[in-house]
């Protein structure tokens, strides 16, 4: 220029350092910057930038708390003191001008460098500040994310610790085996499975799929899982269990959420598996030599829909080598990139071809396998949750109270190992006549405080032994009634254990450690 004017574009770092860093840190850069320009410090306008550039670095370290305070408008802050500061830069220049040159010379300057100088460090500090605050607020929202997924990641590990883990087999327990697993869509989810002892001679299982996903429905099945274990160790049936359960569930559910539930209770010694459920897939079920099918009853309605809601309850029988697979319809509805669903024949086909000797560990991974293979590159979209019970062996002993309400339990037992057996129904049914009959007199008068029963079949013959301690007596020689002579003449008693004699092909009786009837029948077919 003609004035040998310098145009300074340092402004904005003594001007941020000191807004940012305080004055101290201004300083220090208007220092960096007088330096710097130590070899122009005598030509033309460098005297008054340079002493203007250190004035700006302070002043502007005590605009440092309400600069950091202003954090939406912080851009236009710059804007703004950037314009307050070159104008101050440029009064410096201006009356430098006006000693060495004159007033001419100082107005031409300033009309000739205002605008550059404005716009290079005003305009400068405006674009350096936005993009720090860019950066930060990235930063900030990479650092809530890493928060929020570390967050999940300890609510997952949480969650998968609410749900048992004790495969293949319960500890102490042989009679049978099971595995389970739930995978949710997100890192948490509202897929539940549970088992359980209600007692020593009762199983649960129990599966369950609350309504989304996410944090809500992780929390909404946290609740849901508690109140119905809690339910069924109190000895509630399952019907009676998801009752009340639905009950519970309702009161202050303001977000109107809710679950459905498949819960049975295996009752170990008999075979007996009863249960009830809540608006949920009815589970697949293998018996015998055949194929699985689908347990379908009338299912009730979703618990925490409607309060006064009640449950049906019903059972079936499993033996040795019966599988029971409970799923929820993560499974079911499955969904490839060409949006279709995995679905219930899919299911039902894949579980029928496994080989009878698969472990339940096996089979349910397996059925994850191929649903991984069926959704291909589609992403999972519902939580994928399976409980599989294997019935490995069946108890041939049964021990209950003498009680008269106990015959149905003892026949139950009794019936559930014939029929394992193969044993015809014509036999079934003149073996309850023997039971009833051989009971009730263990009931009315051996005063006894239980009785054990046992059956074994091998060989088409049967087996059936009664042990029980009270009042000894041998009931083989009980005198058998004289049916020649009219029912008003004959002798009360003695023609159920008749009818036992006729019925079956030895009945003998000894007395077990002194003091204990033992009664064993055997009977050919």
């Amino acid at each position: 220029m003609e004035y040998g004017v310098v145009i300074p574009v340092r402004d904005v770092g003594p001007m941020l350092a000191g807004c940012i860093g305080g004055p101290i840190a201004g300083l220090i850069a208007g220092l960096y910057r007088l330096l710097s320009g130590l070899p122009y410090l005598l030509v033309g306008s460098s005297i008054p930038c340079s002493i203007s550039t250190l004035v700006i670095g302070v002043v502007c370290g005590f605009l440092e708390k309400p600069f950091k305070k202003a954090k939406k408008f912080r851009s236009l802050w710059s804007l703004l003191i950037g314009c307050c500061m070159e104008i101050f830069h440029l009064l410096l220049v201006f009356f430098f001008y006006l000693g060495v040159s004159g007033l001419d010379a100082a107005v031409a300057i300033i009309k000739e460098v205002s605008l550059p100088m404005i716009l290079a460090n005003a305009f400068g500090a405006f674009i350096i500040t936005f993009c720090i605050d860019v950066v930060h607020s990235f930063q900030k929202t990479e650092e809530h994310e890493r928060q929020i997924s570390s967050e999940l990641n300890i609510a997952n590990s949480i969650q998968n610790d609410m749900l048992p883990a004790i495969f293949p087999d319960f500890p102490g327990r042989k009679e049978f085996s099971l595995a389970a697993k739930m995978t949710p869509a997100k890192e948490v989810g509202g897929d539940f499975y549970d088992f359980f002892f209600v007692d020593s001679d009762h199983f649960a299982i129990l599966i369950g799929d609350v309504s989304g996903k996410g944090v809500p429905a992780a929390l909404f099945m946290v609740i849901s899982k508690t109140i119905l274990k809690n339910d069924a160790q109190a000895g509630l049936s399952p019907c009676q269990v998801l009752t009340k359960a639905n009950k519970e569930l309702c009161e202050g559910n303001k977000e109107s959420m809710f679950v459905t539930v498949w819960l049975g209770v295996y009752e170990i010694s008999t075979g007996k598996l009863t249960y009830a459920n809540g608006g949920h897939n009815p589970p697949l079920i293998k018996q015998g030599n055949g194929g699985y099918y689908h347990l379908k009853n009338v299912s009730g309605f979703i618990l925490a829909g409607t309060p006064n809601m009640k449950y049906r309850e019903y059972s079936t029988y499993l033996k040795a080598g019966d599988k029971i697979l409970l799923y929820t319809d993560g499974v079911t509805e499955a969904m490839n990139s060409e949006q279709k669903s995995f679905g219930e024949d899919r299911l039902l086909d894949l579980v029928s071809k496994e080989k009878s000797d698969v472990t339940p560990d096996g089979l349910v991974n397996d059925i994850e396998k191929s649903l991984i293979e069926f959704r291909g590159k589609a992403d999972q979209s519902d939580d994928i949750t399976m409980l599989l019970l294997n019935v490995n062996l069946q108890s041939n002993a049964l021990t209950l109270e003498t009680k008269t309400e106990n015959l149905e339990k003892f026949s139950d037992f009794m019936e559930s190992i014939l029929k394992n057996n193969d044993v015809p129904n014509s036999v079934i049914n003149s073996m309850y006549v023997v039971l009833d009959e051989l009971f009730s007199n263990v009931v009315n008068y051996s005063k006894s405080p239980d009785m054990t029963m046992k059956v074994a079949v091998s060989n088409n013959e049967i087996n059936l032994d009664l042990e029980y301690q009270g009042e000894l007596f041998d009931v083989t020689k009980t005198d058998a009634p004289d049916i020649t002579l009219k029912a008003e003449e004959r002798k009360i008693g003695g023609l159920g254990l008749l009818i036992v004699k006729k019925s079956v092909d030895t009945f003998t009786y000894q007395v077990k450690n002194n003091d204990t009837n033992l009664i064993m029948l055997t009977k050919k077919y």
